[in-house]
């Protein structure tokens, strides 16, 4: 894996560092610890994936999220899980070093950005993982944290069947693996959210969903039913997939 940055340099990072020191010192107290979880059920309230993420939980299977990044989305589809009293667990994967060597590729870089500038995104992470934990052990939320390139840790996870599977990973490359290692793994009508859909910023997702979705019965479908709207497919039945095969 490439070398950690472990200090932060540029003004958003420095400033993501002094809010989880403030998040730290909030939780130590029960009023911070309440106002901490309040304020995660308004984020969730608000978020159209968290909507898809209720729709599933009746389904077996578990959670998983490929690209944590600072960890708002995992924390907000825990406290979901904890909430409902599902007893499924999230798993969140992320190197949380940037991106792999060699990963970003020209289909990867959208308009007006540069090709160097994006091969060093995210690599002020390793702190979060430590971080995250804290935050899981305060409110007992069954996370499980995989650090690591997906290429390493998606191969843990093919003994585990999923119903909600969360991608956030921004490149043509990381979406392929994680699709086409997860897929088989998420049962009939649960749930894959895509956070990078037709972003001009991360052009290559969108080449990365289509290419796989061209030999599979679903469309990419968007859901509006909270302020915050989210692209996702809803699994079909295996026959519908013979089908298509």
């Amino acid at each position: 894996m490439a070398g950690q940055k472990l200090i932060p340099t540029r003004f958003h990072e420095i400033r993501r560092w002094l809010k989880d020191r403030a998040t730290a010192r909030q939780l130590k107290q029960p009023e911070g610890r309440t106002r901490f979880w309040n304020e995660l059920a308004d984020q969730c309230a608000n978020r159209s994936l968290i909507s898809l993420l209720e729709s599933t939980l009746k389904l077996p299977g578990d959670v998983i999220e490929c690209g944590v990044y600072r960890g708002s989305s995992l924390l907000q589809i825990a406290h979901t899980l904890k909430e409902s009293r599902s007893g499924k667990r999230i798993y969140g994967m992320d190197s949380f070093e940037g991106f792999p060597e060699g990963s970003v590729q020209p289909c990867d870089v959208g308009s007006g950005r540069w090709f160097s500038a994006l091969q060093k995104k995210f690599r002020f992470c390793a702190d979060t993982p430590a971080h995250l934990r804290m935050i899981c052990a305060a409110f007992d939320l069954n996370v499980e944290l995989i650090p690591g390139y997906f290429c390493d840790t998606l191969p843990r996870v093919t003994d585990r069947t999923f119903s909600f599977i969360h991608i956030d990973v921004d490149l043509y490359q990381s979406y392929k693996e994680c699709l086409e290692a997860l897929y088989d793994r998420l049962v009939p009508g649960g749930v894959i959210v895509f956070d990078e859909w037709k972003s001009g910023e991360w052009p290559g997702a969108t080449q990365a969903i289509n290419e796989f979705l061209s030999n599979h019965p679903e469309e990419v479908q968007q859901c509006t039913d909270r302020k915050y709207s989210a692209d996702y497919i809803r699994k079909q039945s295996a026959a519908a997939n013979r089908a298509v095969a």
